[in-house]
């Protein structure tokens, strides 16, 4: 499940475990700007109420939580 508030003064993004409600990773700042810069994620996308589409995000994320955990980098620009 994906909590976004980027309406905020600090905007955040997470991923959350549906079952438990852990929060297994979060965006913000930097992370988060680099994350909308690459296209990985979008507004429109988001904003979205087809559950096809958010199911789509999700695994988006969980493939670049992943990237960031064992290279440190960010999966689509190449940083």
């Amino acid at each position: 499940m994906i909590n976004a508030w980027l309406d905020k003064p600090r905007p955040e993004l997470q991923l959350v475990e549906r079952t438990s409600g852990e929060v297994v990773a979060c965006w913000k700042g930097r992370r988060l700007k680099e994350l909308f810069e690459s296209g990985l994620v979008s507004y429109e996308e988001l904003s979205s109420v087809t559950p096809e589409k958010l199911k789509l995000v999700e695994k988006a994320l969980i493939l670049q939580m992943t990237c960031e955990e064992l290279c440190g980098r960010c999966l689509y620009n190449g940083r």
